[in-house]
């Protein structure tokens, strides 16, 4: 039925980078590679993984420096001579049947891109999770919901429940010939949702995606993950503004201008940017400034766009509880309230995902 090729960018996860690959090597579907892209790992994570190789010669295992996950991804993607590509992250484990399934339904349906639901796991419990509201859905031509659901997460979700976007590339099973083709890869130059943005253009070119409520992944919620959002980022403008501008680009270049939805996800998208600026740098430990000096930049940040049109016309509706109350006191001026606020709760809370968006 086609090899798959299961890719595994690693950095420094040799905690979890054991049962991670023991649930690729265990699966019931044989016909894989495991490429296992090591990042400049400084732990044991390099040997972990070098003992697996010479153990089973589906994996090829490349060591490169410390370049990122996207490229680290990107190198997979080069490496790969599977006719199905899929993603895995070196924290997170899979069900052992995850690629017989996904092989199955992606051949079965004769579509390009198979997607099914997950777990999220925290240290002391495990939450079932879907991405669509859908037991089981083909989208063809309707690909509204995706694209959408990409843009923001939380837009048009059904349940409360906090998942994970649509646009991650883990729980999917591509056509090898669907990135390779139309020459698809992950932008080193965005620190965050490069998954994203690789994932819309993929749905973009697909002429059928099908979609299965099966929880077969488990993503595991924890701050060494390799997508971790918790590290100082000197300069946040270039990398967001450049994801913000991806978006705009992708509603622009596929004519969706007149869909007001859209431009309700962007600015709620745009809203949630704006809190990563400050999780990234102006709240973040490292940050060096005072008060006074944070208040003038975050006010200056405030005003370009698209956050000083976001901030405006965002539905808060859609938003979640941080972003509710950052745009209810930014839009008073309250940007230090918010500042207390935030810092007493990281002070009260042990685990920081309580509060993350997705």
């Amino acid at each position: 039925m086609g090899k798959v090729s299961i890719i595994v960018p690693v950095f420094n996860s040799e905690k979890y980078i054991s049962q991670c690959i023991e649930s690729i090597i265990e699966q019931t579907y044989k016909n894989i590679e495991i490429i296992i892209i090591n990042d400049g790992s400084t732990d044991s994570s390099p040997s972990i993984c070098e003992e697996y190789a010479q153990k089973d010669t589906r994996i090829k295992l490349i060591h490169i420096e410390n370049s990122g996950v996207s490229t680290a991804r990107n190198i997979g993607i080069e490496n790969s001579t599977g006719d199905f590509i899929t993603f895995v992250d070196s924290d997170d484990w899979l069900e052992l049947n995850m690629i017989e399934l996904a092989v199955k339904n992606i051949v079965e349906k004769k579509v390009d891109i198979v997607m099914w639901s997950f777990y999220r796991n925290f240290p002391t419990k495990q939450i079932e999770s879907s991405f669509l509201p859908f037991k089981q859905k083909l989208f063809e031509k309707d690909k509204d919901i995706l694209f959408l659901g990409s843009i923001y997460a939380k837009f048009g979700r059904v349940t409360k429940v906090k998942g994970a976007s649509i646009g991650t590339v883990w729980c999917k099973l591509y056509k090898s010939d669907i990135i390779k083709k139309n020459q698809l890869s992950f932008n080193p130059d965005l620190t965050r949702a490069q998954d994203v943005i690789f994932s819309m253009n993929a749905f973009n070119y697909a002429k059928k995606i099908y979609y299965f409520d099966e929880r077969l992944y488990h993503y595991r919620l924890n701050d060494t993950s390799t997508t971790s959002g918790t590290r100082f980022i000197e300069n946040t403008n270039k990398p967001f503004d450049m994801l913000l501008s991806e978006f705009k680009s992708f509603i622009k270049r596929n004519k969706l201008e007149g869909n007001k939805a859209y431009y309700k996800a962007f600015y709620a998208r745009a809203i949630q940017v704006l809190t990563w600026h400050l999780d990234h740098y102006y709240f973040h430990r490292k940050y060096q400034n005072n008060l006074r000096e944070m208040k003038k930049q975050l006010k200056t940040l405030m005003m370009r766009e698209p956050y000083h049109t976001a901030l405006k016309k965002v539905d808060i509706s859609v938003l979640s509880k941080k972003e509710k109350l950052m745009v209810i006191l930014f839009r008073k001026g309250f940007i230090l309230l918010f500042y207390l606020l935030y810092t007493i709760h990281l002070n009260l809370q042990k685990n920081k995902n309580s509060w993350t968006d997705d």
